[in-house]
């Protein structure tokens, strides 16, 4: 039994890292992932566009954003281009401005929950795609680490103690249980041998009396 538990727990030092290293990584793969909202595409273009961010469990928060953004035309060589992103109290968050030739960069930054609004301005003839993404998990990478980290360890601890104090309970009853006596697995009964009945006729009041 000893052994048993030995064994038991080397073999939880190693799988408890593994775990815990297991779950961190899952939980970096969600903070990562972005959710894309669609602003404009080059079969349906409007100036303004107006999208609204949930905040993670209602909490306002800035979440990691990016703005990515082509220009592209249809019959013209040359024209100006731009877009801004305006918030519900009418304030410029981010922007750009050029030229249909200049390179498009991402736009990368934070932005609160909230609703915005999304304008674009192109001259005739120039068709946009703009897609807006959002990680609204990644504003809180930290805490959900931190979170996970702890329920593991607790878990860890809450298993090992019940697994001591369940070895001992059963330690315990199994010591105070008694030990039953070792029967005779076949004892066979006699009945009716003279040999076994001799000493009661000797003694019985109805015996032969002695000299017939």
């Amino acid at each position: 039994m000893e052994s048993a538990n030995m064994d038991r727990a080397r073999l939880n030092t190693i799988l408890w890292p593994i775990a815990l290293l297991l779950i961190n990584s899952l939980w970096g793969g969600i903070s990562d992932n972005a959710a894309p909202y669609e602003i404009n595409d080059f079969d349906r273009v409007s100036e303004d566009r107006t999208v609204t961010l949930g905040g993670v469990f209602g909490q306002d928060k800035a979440m990691p954003s990016t703005f990515e953004f082509e220009f592209d035309t249809l019959s013209v060589d040359e024209g100006s281009v731009g877009w801004e992103i305006v918030d519900s109290r009418g304030q410029i968050v981010a922007q750009w401005t050029g030229e249909l030739s200049d390179p498009t960069p991402d736009w990368k930054g934070e932005l609160m929950p909230g609703t915005y609004i999304v304008k674009t301005n192109a001259d005739p003839g120039i068709t946009t795609q703009q897609t807006l993404y959002i990680q609204p998990f990644a504003a809180y990478s930290f805490e959900g680490h931190i979170l996970l980290s702890s329920m593991l360890v607790l878990f860890a601890v809450g298993e090992t103690i019940v697994r001591k104090k369940g070895g001992e309970y059963f330690a315990k009853k199994k010591a105070s249980t008694p030990q039953s006596s070792a029967q005779v697995p076949f004892s066979r009964v006699r009945v009716g041998m003279p040999e076994d009945d001799l000493p009661l006729l000797e003694d019985s009041p109805w015996r032969t009396p002695k000299g017939l």
